[in-house]
């Protein structure tokens, strides 16, 4: 009889942990998992039964937990901190931001079930932003280098995850355009334009309804599609696979992209 497997999303969820944090596993050999022909993750559920069996489970989490407590102490200062010491420990900031996105995560998660309350989440959504912006400006990068507008769809307020990913960019010798939140749809062939990006990173949260992220999605082919600017396409929400579009589900996924992304920036 063959061995049951769930998905990545379905072990975070008997696991308790963000869907990030299983990938991160996976890479790391915590847990062994298979991949479809469309390479998606497949889990073993001997796999998660051994972890839990183990009570590794605990061991692991222990890092989250310092991370919920340095968010949640809503001084960027203290948080920054973090960011720094986690990235001294890592390979890169795309392994610090996937530990971070497990932390907004189960603040979310807290949130939800009553144990956070609203002004400590927008606290310790904001000391993130200002401690990962202050991060991201200490990283130099050479002047001849490619350039990348991150923003969200229009009506999307979560950002968050454009300030992490602000991170990986940096490293990777790319400038930043930080434009955050919702760049109106009408304005994006001027953007285009007027800025001159070698790339668009693009994030939708689940908040915001499948028609919206379509819609928004077919501006912004049409405005990018000119100039032959290639997309990634990140965050939760429900994008379509598209032509010269790239869909990253974590940050790990992004610093591997970006390579090829650098390559086809210089051939422009």
């Amino acid at each position: 009889m063959a061995e049951s497997m769930v998905s990545a999303g379905e072990a975070a969820r008997r696991l308790g942990v963000a869907p990030a944090t299983i990938q991160r596993w996976v890479d790391s050999g915590v847990l062994h998992a298979e991949r479809t022909v469309g390479g998606h993750r497949r889990i073993y559920v001997t796999e998660l039964r051994r972890l839990i069996a183990a009570n590794r489970r605990a061991d692991i989490n222990r890092p989250l937990t310092d991370w919920v407590a340095a968010l949640l102490s809503g001084d960027p200062r203290k948080v920054k901190a973090a960011l720094v010491a986690s990235r001294q420990m890592s390979e890169s900031w795309a392994d610090t931001a996937d530990s971070v996105a497990s932390a907004i995560a189960e603040i979310g998660r807290r949130w939800e079930a009553g144990s956070c309350r609203v002004f400590e989440e927008h606290a310790a959504s904001e000391a993130l932003h200002r401690a990962a912006a202050m991060c991201a400006g200490e990283i130099l990068c050479p002047n001849d280098t490619p350039r990348v507008a991150l923003f969200t769809i229009e009506g999307e307020r979560h950002t968050l995850g454009l300030s992490l990913a602000e991170l990986v960019f940096a490293e990777a010798g790319w400038h930043v355009l930080w434009l955050g939140e919702g760049a109106p749809a009408d304005e994006l062939k001027v953007l285009v334009t007027q800025l001159k990006p070698d790339l668009l990173a693009v994030s939708a949260s689940s908040a915001s309804s499948p028609a919206a992220i379509s819609r928004y999605q077919e501006t912004l082919i049409r405005a990018a599609s000119p100039a032959r600017i290639p997309l990634v396409l990140a965050g939760s929400g429900l994008w379509a696979a598209a032509s010269r579009a790239h869909r990253v589900v974590s940050f790990r996924d992004l610093q591997g992209l970006i390579p090829r992304l650098h390559k086809r920036a210089r051939n422009r």
